[in-house]
């Protein structure tokens, strides 16, 4: 008996403006599995995993939206649902080319998030490497065993990610707000929208005299402009102490995307 393929729905693949797309991170991704396949999103796994790399999503890599900028829908990848303990996603101490505050992970004991899985293959993990800015904006790290559970499948291997470099932007006495977007059990920490932190991090530098869609569109525009505020927001940074996770040494071959 052959199994229906069911298309992605088309809200997960929005026309963004400039605007939109910044403050709209981490953007839509569905609870369940789905699959980049013969140029088209499917739900469900339609591809094996045994010869790809588990890369945890804690922030805009979960959406399909995201994963088609990336690598568009003619690179055939695959993503489950995942869950990860004693950590929750907060904004990091950057902010990306597209104008948005990145996510991160933060120890948080007790708390889980309801994130997902990318599974890619060596050449799609180069690409990864170099769209997450390693050794910049982000380090690569092996997770630590138990921290991240799999829906759908057995698997008890390791688990990579993406960590922030200058680790989280220091709202208000060493800590971080997380995603408000992101389902969590157990949070401890205070949540903010996208929105909220770029107006947060406005006014924390002192811009005025100019609103925040012009002032994102400098950010876009203008990279010396964005490194210097990354700079800023460098000031106002902590890194975690004993992070579950290990850094991973990549070389990284190609232009960064920072």
């Amino acid at each position: 008996m052959r199994t229906k393929l069911i298309q992605l729905s088309e809200i997960y693949f929005p026309s963004l403006d400039y605007y939109q797309r910044a403050i709209n991170y981490p953007y839509a991704a569905p609870t369940k599995a789905f699959s980049f396949i013969n140029g088209k999103c499917l739900v469900g796994v339609h591809l094996k995993t045994s010869d790809r790399v588990p890369i945890l999503s804690v922030g805009s890599n979960r959406s399909p939206f995201q994963l088609r900028n990336k690598f568009s829908l003619n690179e055939d990848l695959c993503v489950m649902p995942a869950i990860l303990y004693d950590c929750d996603v907060v904004y990091s101490a950057s902010i990306s080319h597209y104008g948005s505050i990145p996510a991160t992970q933060w120890p948080s004991k007790g708390t889980r998030v309801k994130l997902n899985v990318l599974w890619l293959n060596k050449k799609q993990l180069e690409i990864m490497h170099l769209t997450e800015g390693v050794g910049i904006a982000y380090n690569f790290v092996k997770l630590k065993k138990g921290s991240v559970s799999i829906e759908g499948i057995d698997y008890s291997g390791p688990v990579y990610g993406y960590v922030s470099v200058s680790g989280i932007y220091d709202f208000h006495e060493g800590s971080p707000k997380r995603l408000k977007y992101l389902r969590a059990i157990n949070p401890t920490l205070e949540d903010f929208s996208e929105l909220q932190s770029l107006f947060f991090l406005k006014k924390k530098i002192n811009i005025r005299n100019i609103n925040l869609k012009e002032w994102l569109k400098k950010i876009i525009l203008d990279k010396s402009y964005r490194l210097g505020l990354i700079e800023k927001m460098q000031i106002n940074c902590v890194l975690p102490k004993n992070p579950p996770w290990e850094i991973v040494r990549v070389n990284v071959k190609g232009n960064n995307i920072y």
